[in-house]
Parts: C-alpha cells; sequence; structure tokens
C-alpha cells in the first residue's frame, strides 16, 4: 500500500514540476517584458466576449492590467507554488480556468489563421530561445491540461495537504519556535545585566563632569559636532561626478550656405567635439560623408562637387557616427541663365495605357520626349515646334506591366539645346511596390463614410495599416495623430486602415485612446492582401499621381513623421 502511494506521489510530482516550470518561465518572461501584450490573446478575447461588454473601459482594461499584469503574476504564483510543493491538487484546479483559455487562444488562432507564431506566450524568453506556433502551443497545452489531471487524480493526501517536505517543514518550524523562546529569554538577561552595568559607568562619568566642568564641556562639544558631521555623511549623498564624455553635446546655430556646385554647413555646440556632416540625395546617387577631426564649438563644413538647383539631405554625425540633429536639407542655387536648362520634370496623370510628362524651360524653346521600354532598343520620339516655357507631352497606348525610361529635350529660337534625361523610370504596372501605381479600394471608416483611395488623387497619401492589438501599433498612434495636425491638410492627408476585427472593438479602442485620424476597417481583410502586408504595423506613402514613393520610412516622433511629409511634398 505504501509502495503504491509513493508512486502515485512520484507521478503527481513529475507533473507538478512540468506544468510549474514552464508557468514560472511564461510568467517571468511576460513580467520581465515591461508589459508586452500578445495580439494573439487580445484577439482572441475580443472575438468571444459578447458585444453588450465591449468598451472603452474593457479596453483599456485588457490592454493595461489584465493581459500585461494579471496574467503573468497569476502564472508566476500558481507556477511556485506547484514548484515548493503547496496543496498541489488546490494549485491544479485552479490551473485549469488558465490552461483552458490558453487551449481556446491557440485553438482560436488556428481556425483563424494569420498568426505565424504564439507571439508572447515566453515573453523574452522567446529571444532567446525561440517562438512556438500555435500549432505547436496547443500540443503543449494539452499536455499542461492533461499533467493537471494527473495532480487531481493521484496527488495523495488531502485536497488542501501540500508536499511532504512542506509539511515537514512546518512542523520543525513549530519545533524551532519553543527553542528560540527560551533563547530569547536568555538574551533579555544578558541584556538587562548589561543595561545595569551601562548605567553605572554613565553615573561614574557623571560624578567625573561635574569635578571638571571645563573638560566636560570640550568633550561634549567634540562629541557633538562627530555625531553631526556623520549624520550629514549618512543622508546627505554627494552626487557622482558625470561622465561628460558619454553625453551628447547640445548643438545650436545651425546654418547652411549655399551656391551652386557646393554648401557650407555651419553649428554650434557647447564643447569642443570633431566635425562630421553625411550629406546624400534621396535616390541615393549622390553620398558623401566629410569629417573635420579638430575638436572645436564653432564648426563649419564645406561640400563640394554639388550640381545646380538640386536638393540635398544632411545630418550633422557625432564621433561614433550618431546623428546629432534630424535630417534636414538645402538646394543649391541653380545655374546662371546664360543656358538653356530643363526643370521641375514631372511625371502625372497615369492610366492603364496613358501618361502625361511635363516640365519647364527658364524661356520659351520646342518640346521634344524620347521613351522606350527598359531593355528595348527601339526609341519612340514625339515633338512639338510651338515655343513655350510650361511643356506638356502625353503618352498613349503604353504597356500596363513594361518599365519606361524617358528624356526631354527642347531647343530656343536661338538654336539652344538641352538635354534632360529622367534618373528613375516608370511603370503603370499596379502593385504594393515603390514606384508603381497604387492600387485603388473603397472602404468604410467607423464614423460611417465610404472611403475610396483614388477621391485623394492630388494629395499625398500616408497608407497605415494596423490593428488595435498591436503592440506597435498602439505606440505610433498617438504619434501619428500627432503629425496629423502638423501636415498642410491641403497638400496631405493620413488614413489608417484596420485590418479585420470587430467593429465595436476597434471604435471603443479608438475612443479610450481619443483618437480622431480617420479610421478604415478592412473587415475580410482585403486590402490588406491587395497590398501584400504581413507585418503590421505597414506605411505607405503615395504621391499626387498616386505613386507608391516609399513604404515603411522611420520615425520615432510626430517631427520625424512631419519631416518625411515635408521631403516627399518637396520631392513633388
Amino acid at each position: 500500500m505504501g509502495t503504491k502511494k509513493q508512486d502515485r506521489g512520484i507521478i503527481s510530482l513529475i507533473a507538478s514540476v512540468v506544468i510549474g516550470v514552464t508557468l514560472l518561465v511564461s510568467g517571468t518572461g511576460k513580467i520581465l517584458a515591461s508589459g508586452e501584450v500578445s495580439a494573439q490573446v487580445l484577439d482572441f478575447i475580443t472575438n468571444v466576449t459578447p458585444e453588450v461588454f465591449i468598451t472603452p473601459a474593457t479596453i483599456h482594461f485588457l490592454i493595461n492590467i489584465l493581459v500585461p499584469h494579471i496574467i503573468p503574476w497569476l502564472e508566476f504564483i500558481l507556477g511556485s507554488c506547484l514548484i515548493i510543493g503547496f496543496a498541489p491538487r488546490l494549485i491544479a484546479v485552479l490551473c485549469l480556468p488558465l490552461l483552458t483559455a490558453f487551449l481556446g487562444t491557440n485553438l482560436w488562432a488556428i481556425g483563424r489563421g494569420g498568426y505565424a507564431t504564439c507571439a508572447n506566450c515566453f515573453g523574452i524568453w522567446e529571444e532567446i530561445f525561440g517562438t512556438l506556433t500555435p500549432a505547436q502551443a496547443l500540443i503543449y497545452d494539452i499536455v499542461l491540461f492533461s499533467f493537471a489531471i494527473v495532480i487531481i487524480t493521484f496527488h495523495p493526501g488531502k485536497f488542501f495537504s501540500s508536499r511532504p517536505w512542506l509539511a515537514n517543514l512546518g512542523k520543525q518550524q513549530r519545533l524551532d519556535t519553543a527553542r528560540l523562546k527560551s533563547k530569547a529569554l536568555e538574551l533579555g538577561g544578558y541584556l538587562r545585566n548589561s543595561t545595569a552595568k551601562a548605567s553605572a559607568y554613565m553615573r561614574a562619568i557623571g560624578g567625573k563632569a561635574r569635578q571638571h566642568p571645563r573638560i566636560a564641556l570640550l568633550a561634549g562639544m567634540c562629541f557633538l559636532g562627530l555625531a553631526t558631521y556623520g549624520t550629514i555623511s549618512a543622508f546627505v549623498t554627494t552626487p557622482a561626478p558625470q561622465n561628460t564624455t558619454a553625453d551628447m553635446p547640445l548643438l545650436s546655430d545651425i546654418d547652411v550656405e549655399v551656391s551652386e556646385t557646393g554648401a557650407v554647413i555651419s553649428w554650434t555646440t557647447d564643447r569642443p567635439t570633431t566635425s562630421s556632416v553625411q550629406t546624400y540625395t534621396k535616390n541615393g546617387i549622390f553620398a558623401i560623408t566629410v569629417t573635420d577631426k579638430n575638436p572645436v564649438t564653432a564648426h563649419r563644413i564645406l561640400i563640394g562637387g554639388l550640381s545646380p538647383g538640386t536638393t540635398y539631405y544632411f545630418k550633422v554625425l557625432y564621433d561614433d557616427g550618431q546623428a546629432l540633429t534630424e535630417e534636414k536639407s538645402f538646394t543649391t542655387l541653380a545655374a546662371a541663365p546664360s543656358s538653356l536648362s530643363i526643370s521641375d520634370v514631372r511625371v502625372a496623370d497615369l492610366t492603364e495605357s496613358t501618361v502625361t510628362i511635363t516640365w519647364v524651360t527658364n524661356r520659351p524653346a520646342t518640346s521634344e520626349l524620347e521613351y522606350w521600354v527598359s531593355g528595348s532598343s527601339e526609341r519612340h520620339t514625339i515633338s512639338r515646334g510651338e515655343l513655350v516655357t510650361h511643356h506638356s507631352i502625353k503618352l498613349t497606348m503604353l504597356q500596363t506591366d513594361a518599365v519606361y525610361h524617358y528624356r526631354a529635350r527642347s531647343i530656343d529660337a536661338s538654336g539652344n539645346q538641352v538635354t534632360w534625361e529622367a534618373e528613375e523610370s516608370f511603370t503603370l504596372a499596379i502593385g504594393p511596390e515603390v514606384g508603381r501605381r497604387a492600387p485603388d479600394f473603397t472602404l468604410t471608416s467607423l464614423d460611417g463614410r465610404t472611403v475610396t483611395l483614388s477621391d485623394y488623387r492630388g494629395k499625398l497619401v500616408m497608407l497605415e495599416f494596423w490593428t488595435w492589438s498591436c503592440s506597435t501599433c498602439r505606440q505610433k498612434m498617438p504619434i501619428i495623430q500627432e503629425a496629423a495636425g502638423r501636415i498642410p491638410s491641403g497638400k496631405a492627408v493620413i488614413l489608417t486602415v484596420h485590418f479585420e476585427g470587430r467593429k465595436s472593438v476597434v471604435q471603443s479602442y479608438v475612443l479610450s485612446e481619443g483618437l480622431t485620424i480617420p479610421v478604415l476597417l478592412d473587415i475580410g481583410g482585403t486590402v490588406s492582401q491587395l497590398y501584400e502586408v504581413t507585418a503590421f504595423p505597414t506605411a505607405f506613402f503615395i504621391d499626387a499621381n498616386g505613386i507608391i514613393r516609399a513604404i515603411d520610412p522611420t520615425f520615432h516622433t510626430a517631427k520625424g513623421l512631419e519631416n518625411i511629409f515635408n521631403s516627399l511634398l518637396t520631392a513633388d
């Protein structure tokens, strides 16, 4: 009988250790992840919760309390109890609802699809040991659930009983308490004797002080001084010396002096540092970093070899190459109008088979446009003899999927000729790639409006794909909201597309966060598939002609996003 009970205890112990270690690892990983929230868990809870309970307060509770804090600490406590052997049968019963919820989450994720991993199941430990897929996590949850049943069934003893070592520890503690009581009585007697001796010593000192008052006064003053010094030393902490060499210098008075082929960038720092400036163009044709290794406070860097009338971007760099400023720009002076020049070349009004190319000359001249398909030797030319300064040529019967190159040429009345060859090609193809026409779509917004992307033709559009259960998306939405109030509304607009999800949940989240930017509902996920969005958030910047100009440029502040808008508007 004893052997059978011992076997049951071993089986129960193994199951307890497996579940306990798993919950302990999972709980600590999430706690150390500093409030990271699993999108899969949030989506599952909000999709199974009745509509009547979906409110802004519910969403706030899920995002900020239940998922990031309550569940991880519950896992940590239950896992710890199982490992130390505290009431295993009771703890196993308490684990069943939690494990059932985990099972339901992974079953739902598998049925719904779209989740490649069981995101944040083990918090920061996933960065070290990798992640499980929902199917793998489901199998593991089934094993843990089975082990919980094993503990409930096989644990020897009563329902609230603990492991033998824990129970014995409690008995030992009671025996030690009795022993400690006798020791405490002995210590009390010793202290009483010591107090009596100290009192006699103090009375003797008092008698000597009355016999020699001046010496007593001097000794008292010395004691008071030492006591005061000790108190100040204990409670007043001298600040540790600042490591000023690790601090970033402060910049001010940034100025740019431009000419036709160069620029002088100057600035001031609060302490001597070396000078370094990175200068580049958006198309990547020009990029240079100029450094002056002499540490000074008044910096001045000359950038040469630039093209007239061209916009360049620059950043001031620190010793380690880290940027001290956000991206800034300048435009070199246009070439002197002694010769015929072409500027402001644009590709506009793209359709499935036509495009219009426009440019400007500094004085009246003819218009000629040569174009060809990439990789082909066949050239096509369209010419117009009228002398104009604003030129416009429409190309027709183009191939939708072909990539075209082109060059513009103009001749003035004196026979002076100028040719401008495009650095960038164009295509009429539709697709979610830079340089292609953005796929058009129509969606319904949260406030019930019907929104079509092509309705915003003529404006720079930021299309932000996101989902409320994504932590990175939640961090970026306030930044986008702030930037929306800074960009010129007549030239640019921000549209956010929420991937799937219930309208009431999205509405509750938007209300809880006070968001006012347009939110379009991609209920079936068709637009996200159209743009081949595989991760959230993903941003597309679409110019006034409906061409995708940038995908997911980096920004961490509203000012950074505003700079992206300004640079793209300038490029247009």
